[in-house]
């Protein structure tokens, strides 16, 4: 396994400033909290069992807009009747809704199979395991929430988890959108001891059979002789050759850079490059010195909106440089990990992260990290000072308590995970995406595989299921079987 970062783990990675410490991108996971589910299982196989959770609680998220609060509920029933309670004269649009989401997201299981079968297969059985499935995901948010309600603060409500695949009700797939929430439905959880866990268990799995990790190894490009992959070529001049060549790297990255241009395929370039690279985004690190107890901070992240014009606001705030984000979303890594006081005592840490398009930062983006200038500290110190008032106002009684407070922006994405554009979600999540039949583990280069979110959806958990169905399509073998007959030690 080989790993550009000076850390193994990719948007599991955690990291420290003095002795606070901070996730990046796993901030809750759903169904993990349920210990016979697929994700769990799957999660005990790679970890061997060693990784453990910690619930979030009956609420994992809170959603205020314009000052009004809606609380998120573990438990299909629970957040049914929570909604109903807020908009009682929306009963049947709410339940028909939530019933929808349950019943497209259960849809998806035959539709990411498919993407495991041979060419041949999926030409034969392929459109038929993908109908359900494409029936909605071919449509917008927007156009299905328009169909059962024009209340519009109801559809902002329905919405407010958009910010977890990155784009607005007006442009995002339902698909991905009835994913998320059902993805949720039955609450979330947190690893034990914080995300960087999760790779620290995996990697021990990982060496046990005989597999080795390659830190600050940067592949400069797959090596390729008569349309197979064979190798790739590092950016120190090694060469490394392997009968199958796994790519987690992206869908963009894979066949734009990894791929040199006279072995690309038009097929997989322009299809790919007709879809757009996810939102970027700024996040502010901050660390406290005071016990989430003391200062009262919820294990639940909040979600913050200006108002309940969604795609609007967003609208407005992407077409206007160095605006304000309309939307804020506040994180307590320390308040959900049950081992945090051990080894944190007398501290807590908090994250908000907010959209900043990478367009507005990229003047910087040939310079090296953490040595970008006065001018682009200027523009973090400002983001800073705006994201730490959004902070007081939202939750006071933590003032006079920061010790630490650090940003990072879209270039410090891109430095880290090698996105291009400072993406954190891969591609878009539009009604497209969920057509391109390229995103699949087999590529159209023999022992050239594809593994990550691109090829399923956004996170953790769908980047650990890629790592399933690409298995699935090397192996030619039903690993599901196997996962669910394991038993943890």
């Amino acid at each position: 396994m080989l790993e550009k970062h000076y850390s193994a783990g990719g948007f599991t990675h955690t990291f420290k400033r003095k002795k606070f410490e901070w996730d990046v991108g796993a901030h809750y996971m759903g169904q993990v909290n349920i210990p016979g589910s697929l994700l769990r299982r799957t999660f005990d196989y790679v970890t061997n069992g060693a990784l453990k959770w910690d619930d979030v609680g009956e609420v994992y998220d809170q959603v205020i807009i314009a000052g009004e609060v809606y609380k998120y509920r573990k438990g299909f029933k629970n957040q049914v009747d929570q909604m109903i309670l807020y908009f009682p004269e929306e009963e049947k649009a709410i339940r028909t809704y939530y019933n929808l989401v349950v019943k497209v997201s259960s849809s998806a299981s035959t539709f990411f199979c498919e993407k495991t079968m041979p060419f041949w297969l999926s030409h034969i059985m392929g459109n038929s395991l993908r109908k359900r499935f494409l029936s909605y995901s071919k449509l917008t948010t927007e156009q299905v929430l328009n169909t059962l309600t024009t209340n519009q603060r109801l559809i902002s409500v329905l919405c407010a988890q958009c910010g977890n695949y990155g784009l607005t009700p007006k442009y995002s797939s339902f698909g991905i959108h009835a994913l998320v929430i059902a993805h949720y439905l039955e609450g979330a959880a947190y690893p034990a001891g914080g995300p960087s866990n999760i790779f620290k268990a995996m990697s021990a799995v990982i060496e046990q059979h005989g597999g080795s990790i390659a830190i600050k190894a940067e592949v400069k490009h797959i090596i390729l002789k008569d349309n197979t992959a064979i190798g790739v070529m590092m950016t120190n001049g090694d060469a490394l050759y392997a009968k199958t060549i796994v790519s987690n790297a992206g869908a963009h990255s894979t066949f734009n850079k990894l791929i040199l241009k006279e072995f690309q395929k038009e097929e997989n370039t322009i299809a790919l490059n007709a879809l757009k690279p996810s939102v970027s985004h700024v996040c502010m690190y901050v660390g406290l010195r005071a016990t989430d107890k003391a200062l009262q901070l919820p294990k639940y992240n909040l979600w913050i909106y200006e108002n309940d014009k969604l795609d609007t606001s967003l609208a407005i705030h992407l077409n206007k440089k160095n605006s304000a984000s309309p939307f804020f979303y506040i994180s307590f890594p320390s308040a959900k990990d049950s081992s945090w006081e051990q080894s944190h005592a007398g501290m807590s840490t908090i994250q908000v992260l907010g959209s900043y398009p990478y367009e507005w930062i990229e003047a910087w983006e040939d310079k090296p990290w953490q040595k970008r200038g006065e001018a682009y500290e200027k523009i973090k110190e400002d983001i800073k000072t705006l994201f730490l008032e959004k902070l007081y106002v939202t939750l006071p009684q933590i003032k006079g308590h920061v010790e630490i407070c650090e940003l990072s922006t879209p270039l410090s994405t891109r430095h880290f995970s090698n996105y291009n554009k400072g993406e954190i979600y891969g591609l878009e999540h539009t009604p497209a995406r969920f057509e391109l039949k390229q995103l699949r583990p087999k590529t159209n280069y023999k022992h050239l595989y594809l593994t990550g979110q691109d090829i399923i959806a956004v996170g953790v958990c769908s980047a650990l299921f890629s790592g399933v169905i690409t298995s699935i399509s090397i192996l030619n073998r039903n690993l599901l079987w196997r996962i669910f007959r394991y038993k943890a030690p």
